[in-house]
């Protein structure tokens, strides 16, 4: 009896050792993609108040993002170009300089979101629905430009592995929350008429 617990217990704990986590194969493919077209709802939490904007960006995994402000009406129109950490605002003939990027921002979250799907450390994963959605929820774990642990969650839709919706935290303190509207990924572009 002993011989057949034991032989039982090996079983159980070998079927599992060589699963594959599923975030893996998604990490594998955000790591060839090298750009993609999104627009995104996004809410920044501060300790008073929630600020929504929406955006578009266009990401390069080389570093180079471009991102244009669509909403609400009074910042429609500023475009931002976010070159690794380097932040530059631009409106109709106006050029400013921002400076670095040392932490999250609704310039930077939508690069960081997809750098973090290719190379984050993953901390977690799991099935959830959400938007309706049926997901992958992979919490990643990255570094802000100041050294600061910023945990980024994406749901993944688990048929085409599009972003649905993330969370950032710093901290642990909820700073971001992006519900992604459209995206296309650089081999979707590219294999469209």
């Amino acid at each position: 009896m002993r011989k057949t617990w034991m032989l039982l217990l090996c079983l159980l704990l070998l079927s599992g050792c060589g699963k594959e986590k599923q975030s893996a194969a998604l990490q594998s493919q955000y790591a060839a993609m090298t750009g993609a077209e999104l627009a995104a709802e996004i809410a920044v939490h501060l300790p008073d108040e929630i600020r929504q904007y929406q955006v578009n960006c266009s990401y390069s995994a080389r570093g180079d993002s471009h991102i244009v402000i669509t909403a609400p009406d009074t910042l429609a129109g500023i475009e931002a170009d976010v070159s690794g950490d380097d932040l530059t605002l631009t409106y109709e003939d106006l050029t400013l300089s921002a400076g670095t990027l040392e932490e999250i921002s609704p310039a930077n979250c939508l690069p960081w979101m997809l750098r973090a799907a290719a190379s984050g450390y993953v901390l977690e994963e799991g099935n959830e629905t959400i938007v309706g959605r049926d997901c992958l929820r992979v919490a990643f774990d990255t570094t802000g430009g100041n050294g600061e642990k910023v945990v980024c969650t994406t749901w993944f839709d688990r048929e085409t592995n599009e972003p649905v919706y993330s969370e950032f935290s710093l901290n642990g303190e909820l700073r971001m929350t992006v519900k992604v509207i459209s995206f296309i990924s650089d081999t979707e572009a590219s294999a469209k008429p």
